[in-house]
């Protein structure tokens, strides 16, 4: 028997991708693939870096 929603993803938006809490959020979301989904991205700059975490 399995816990109702056990299976679904969470879909993490993060605001303020580019900046130190939101490097090691996405870091994290990438250690377990199977857990989370990046669902949005936010940046007030260091736009370079938010087009290359959005790919």
């Amino acid at each position: 028997m399995t816990e109702v929603g056990a299976l679904k993803k969470k879909q993490i938006a993060i605001l303020g991708s580019t900046g130190s809490i939101g490097t090691q959020a996405l870091q994290v979301i990438e250690e377990h693939p199977e857990r989370y989904e990046v669902y949005a991205l936010t940046a007030n700059s260091k736009t370079d870096t938010l087009i290359a975490q959005a790919r």
